[in-house]
């Protein structure tokens, strides 16, 4: 079995970029009060397959490519920071995304089809574009407060933009260590 994901990974100046932020977010919060992405698993999760049979990733890999076929590559804008599902409880510490969002929400629902026809299980809550920047864990009262505060504050930041030029197809080894990320498969977007 293979833990898998199909994701959007964000080029190194917008990483750089959010982890500047992330300095300036995490300053006086406890230790253990957020566990922060590293910055080579920041990513724009598009479908999360989870647990899938060695002998069933080419059938994902064809479609996916079948998926991405005819799409074109598109300008995201990464700006603000936020948290789900709201400051009172912040568990996923997030960057939102800005742009071209309607090929992206295209290409979503082309590989959420592709993918169900396979027999796959989507979410079924609704797609908000976003890079997971964090997770909170042990936040008490004050650290809640002071992370949305903090978050508050960067609500308008402007993190850069990109051209989304292929979709991943990447498995998940979960470690005592963290998650360890492993490229399969790469999908190339037209040129537009």
């Amino acid at each position: 079995m293979k833990r898998l994901f199909v994701g959007i990974f964000p080029p190194a100046h917008i990483v750089a970029s959010l982890q500047a932020a992330v300095a300036g977010v995490g300053k006086g919060m406890p230790g253990r009060g957020i566990r922060w992405t590293r910055p080579d698993q920041v990513h724009l999760t598009l479908f999360f397959l989870g647990a899938v049979e060695s002998g069933r990733v080419p059938e994902m890999e064809s479609a996916l490519e079948a998926a991405c076929d005819g799409h074109r590559q598109h300008r995201v804008r990464v700006a603000g920071l936020g948290c789900f599902p709201n400051a009172r409880r912040p568990r996923i510490i997030w960057a939102g995304l800005a742009g071209e969002l309607r090929p992206l929400e295209g290409l979503k629902k082309a590989i959420d089809a592709r993918l169900l026809e396979c027999g796959c299980v989507g979410e079924e809550r609704a797609f908000h574009p976003h890079l997971t920047i964090g997770r909170a864990a042990e936040l008490n009262a004050a650290g809640r407060r002071e992370m949305a505060e903090a978050l508050a504050r960067e609500q308008e930041r402007d993190f850069g933009e990109w051209e989304v030029g292929r979709v991943d197809l990447m498995e998940s080894v979960l470690s005592p260590g963290g998650a360890v990320y492993s490229r399969l498969k790469s999908m190339a977007l037209e040129r537009v």
